[in-house]
C-alpha cells in the first residue's frame, strides 16, 4: 500500500484517505478525527477515547476502545508501521491548549 496513510492511533498504513478523512482504521478501529489529532488528550468528537488514550489502549489490547475490540484484524504485510511514527509522548510532545 504505497499510497496509504498512518492510523494516528496504532501507526499503521492501512488509511486510504489523507489524514482528517473519519476512515475507520481496521487494525484498531480508531476513526480519524483531524480534530483528535490536533488535541489529542481530547476524548469525544468521533471517537470516545482521546487519542492519547487509545493509543495506550492499542498497546495494551490491540483496539482503540474496548467496543472495538471485536472489529479489529491484525494489521497485513503490507500495511506496516510508518517509519516516523511512534506514540505521543506527553513529556515530550507539545501541543494546543
Amino acid at each position: 500500500m504505497s499510497d496509504s496513510y498512518p492510523c494516528p492511533c496504532c501507526g499503521h498504513r492501512v488509511l486510504d484517505a489523507m489524514p482528517g478523512s473519519y476512515e475507520i482504521c481496521p487494525a484498531c478501529f480508531w476513526e480519524d478525527d483531524g480534530v483528535q489529532s490536533r488535541w489529542p488528550t481530547m476524548g469525544g468528537g468521533a471517537n470516545k477515547v482521546s487519542l492519547f488514550e487509545a493509543q495506550r489502549n492499542h498497546q495494551e489490547f490491540g483496539a482503540c476502545d474496548q467496543h472495538g475490540r471485536r472489529h479489529v484484524r491484525p494489521p497485513a504485510e503490507d500495511e506496516p508501521l510508518a517509519p516516523a511514527w511512534r506514540p505521543i509522548d506527553l513529556t515530550r510532545d507539545s501541543f494546543e491548549d
